[in-house]
Parts: C-alpha cells; sequence; structure tokens
C-alpha cells in the first residue's frame, strides 16, 4: 500500500513539474516564403524555413517528423505574427510548417529572442 502511495505521488510530481507547451500549426505558402537547404550535401536537405512574418522573412531551422504524424493547421499567418511580436524566453511555443505538395510537417524553431541589459 505504502508503494502506491509513493507512485501516485511521484506521477503527481511529473504532472505538476511539466510544462505547458502550446502547438502552432501553419501551411507554407510558395508564394512568400522559401525552404533553405543545406550546403555540401549530395542529398537535398532541409535545414530551414524563410517565413515572412511582420514584413521581414525570419529563419526557423527545421526537423522533419515522422511521416505518421498528422496535425492540424491551427494557425494563421496573422496569429504567428502576433505570437513573434508578443515573443519572451518564459513562452514554451512549439511550431510546425506543413509542406503541402511533401505532404510532410517540420518542427521549427525560430532564435530571436529580444535581450534587455540594464
Amino acid at each position: 500500500m505504502k508503494k502506491i502511495y509513493i507512485i501516485i505521488i511521484i506521477a503527481i510530481g511529473f504532472q505538476a513539474f511539466s510544462q505547458n507547451h502550446q502547438n502552432f500549426v501553419f501551411e507554407f505558402d510558395k508564394k512568400i516564403d522559401e525552404i533553405v537547404f543545406r550546403k555540401n550535401t549530395e542529398k537535398k536537405e532541409i535545414s530551414g524555413f524563410k517565413i515572412l512574418t511582420n514584413k521581414r522573412k525570419m529563419f526557423f531551422s527545421s526537423n522533419s517528423i515522422g511521416n505518421n504524424s498528422k496535425l492540424e493547421i491551427n494557425s494563421s499567418r496573422e496569429q504567428l505574427n502576433t505570437i513573434l511580436q508578443n515573443d519572451n524566453a518564459n513562452h514554451a511555443y512549439h511550431f510546425f510548417v506543413y509542406l503541402k505538395d511533401k505532404n510532410k510537417y517540420y518542427s521549427v524553431d525560430h532564435i530571436v529572442r529580444k535581450i534587455s541589459c540594464e
């Protein structure tokens, strides 16, 4: 009985300290966005995407995710602009780009954080 209580307490502890991640899935637009390929490789591997946000292109590094993963597009370009404008290190956002022509999702992240010194 004592072991069951310890297991329950550990499970509750993991739930309490786990971070809440928000997933944002948006579709790649061939007309305004561009794909960046890795250099000096024999195969064409995608290293990231340049996504047009707030009237400038921002680089998102990428990793492809498994073919079995099916995500729903839940973010528009305007929502992405707002999220990136209000971004800070305390938020835990996960971004995904959907390439319609390849029917593939990519986990992406931007590396732009505003640093203020006092």
